[in-house]
C-alpha cells in the first residue's frame, strides 16, 4: 500500500500540503538510492514515488500551468525510465512465478522452471549492466534533487505576490477542479475503450489512469476518510488486476520476441495459453470493479468531492 504520509494533513492549506507530500517522495526516492541496501527495492520506491509526484501535477496543472506542468512532467517520466531496466526485469520473474503459483494444483512441480531461471539470469544481467554504469544513480539522485528544490521554492502563502512569475496555489476547491475531472474522464473513457477493444494497449493505457485517480484520490482522503479511504482502496485493487494484466502481456511478448528464454516451444505454448487465460480472467474482473469505480459522469464526481471539500471547511 502506499505511504499513509501522502495525504493532506486536517485542515491543511492546499498550497503547503502538496508541497509537503511531493518533498517526502523526492525525500524516500533519494534516500532509497543513495543507501543502494537493496537495488530493486529502491528503484520501485523510487517510480512509485515518481508517480505519486506526476499524479499531484496533473491535478494542478491549472494551477501551474502548461508550460511548467510538460516540462516537470516529462522530466519525472524520463528519469523514472533510466531505472526501467532494473525493474522491469525483477517483474518479468515475479510475473512467471506467480503464474506458476496460479496454476500449481494443475501443473508438474517443474512446469514453468525453465523459463522463471532464464528471466532470473536476465535480469541479473540488465542489472549488473546497468549498475557498472557509475552515473547511473548520481544522474537519477542529482536530477531528483534538482526537482525538489523547485517544488520546495513554490510560494505557498496566496495573500502575497506572485514570486518570478509563480503564483501559489490556491486554497480552493477550483485548484484541484479541472486536474481531478480530466483525470477521472480519461479513465472512464479509457475503460470504455478497453471493453471496446481489449488490447493490451488499451489496458495499459487505462491501468495508468487508475494509478493517478488513485493518488489523487489518496491525498484528499482526509475530506471525508469515511468514504474517501474506501474508494481509494477500490482503485488500489483495480490497478493491481490491471497490471498483473499489463505484466503478463508483456510477459507473452517477451517469450515470443526472445525465444532463448524458453527454449522449450512446449513450455513457451504452455505459458503463453495459461498466461492469456489468465490475462481475460483479470480483463473481465477488471470491467466489474470498474464500472463500480467509474459509476458517476465526471460531472457527478467532481460535484462529489466538492461538497466533501466544502463540508471539510465548515466542520
Amino acid at each position: 500500500m502506499p505511504s499513509s504520509a501522502f495525504v493532506l494533513h486536517e485542515r491543511e492549506a492546499l498550497g503547503p500540503g502538496l508541497r509537503r507530500v511531493t518533498l517526502e517522495q523526492f525525500d524516500r526516492s533519494i534516500a532509497g538510492l543513495q543507501s543502494q541496501a537493496d537495488v530493486d527495492a529502491a528503484v520501485h520506491e523510487t517510480r512509485k514515488s515518481i508517480k505519486r509526484l506526476r499524479a499531484v501535477l496533473r491535478l494542478i496543472r491549472g494551477e501551474i500551468g502548461e508550460e511548467v506542468y510538460r516540462a516537470e512532467n516529462v522530466l519525472l517520466r524520463d528519469t523514472s525510465r533510466l531505472l526501467a531496466p532494473i525493474r522491469d526485469g525483477r517483474v518479468m520473474v515475479d510475473t512467471v512465478t506467480r503464474l506458476r503459483t496460479e496454476f500449481a494444483t494443475q501443473l508438474a512441480p517443474t512446469a514453468l522452471s525453465g523459463i522463471e531461471r532464464a528471466l532470473i539470469e536476465r535480469h541479473r544481467r540488465r542489472r549488473e549492466r546497468a549498475l557498472d554504469d557509475e552515473t547511473l544513480v548520481p544522474v537519477v539522485v542529482t536530477t531528483l534533487r534538482s526537482a525538489r528544490a523547485r517544488y520546495g521554492a513554490w510560494p505557498v502563502d496566496s495573500n502575497l505576490p506572485a514570486v518570478y512569475g509563480r503564483a501559489a496555489i490556491r486554497d480552493r476547491f477550483e485548484a484541484i477542479a479541472p486536474g481531478l475531472d480530466r483525470t477521472y474522464r480519461r479513465g472512464r473513457r479509457q475503460m470504455e475503450q478497453a471493453a471496446t477493444d481489449p488490447s493490451a494497449t488499451n489496458y495499459h493505457q487505462w491501468r495508468k489512469r487508475v494509478k493517478y485517480l488513485r493518488h489523487q484520490v489518496e491525498v484528499l482522503e482526509p475530506l471525508w476518510p469515511e468514504v474517501l479511504t474506501g474508494l481509494a482502496t477500490s482503485l488500489d485493487r483495480l490497478g493491481e488486476i490491471l497490471g498483473e494484466e499489463h505484466d503478463l502481456a508483456v510477459l507473452v511478448q517477451l517469450v515470443s520476441e526472445v525465444p532463448t528464454i524458453a527454449v522449450d516451444p512446449i513450455e513457451r505454448s504452455l505459458m503463453a495459453a495459461l498466461a492469456q487465460h489468465r490475462r481475460a480472467r483479470l480483463q473481465q474482473a477488471s470491467l466489474v470493479l470498474g464500472m463500480r469505480v467509474y459509476a458517476e459522469t465526471p460531472n457527478r464526481f467532481v460535484d462529489r468531492i466538492e461538497r466533501y471539500w466544502d463540508a471539510r471547511a465548515v466542520g
